[in-house]
């Protein structure tokens, strides 16, 4: 499923036209991305939490020369499903 096809399901879900539920899901995508960029955790009932994850500086290996190489640390996404997600995408 994309962006589009999740817009018409809200706007079918919600009665509401194309239009407004393009804004509303574009405004839920902003929020969260700012919120886990602020290192804030969000939690949505039923779905999960996002959360900023800290990711320690490393060492690895460039599989094209065996040449090990730093790589450095990083601040990425985390996603951690609800116990009720999973009980849904483990019984369907």
């Amino acid at each position: 499923m994309n962006k589009v096809e999740l817009t018409e399901l809200i706007s079918a879900g919600a009665d509401i036209p194309n239009a407004a539920a393009k804004l509303v899901l574009e405004s839920i995508v902003y929020r969260i991305v700012e919120a886990v960029s602020a290192n804030e955790v969000v939690q949505i009932g039923g779905l999960g939490s996002f959360l900023q994850v800290n990711r320690s500086a490393r060492m690895g290996r460039n599989p094209s020369t065996g040449l090990s190489v730093q790589i450095p640390a990083i601040k990425s996404v985390g996603f951690r499903a609800s116990a009720a997600f999973k009980r849904q995408v483990n019984h369907s």
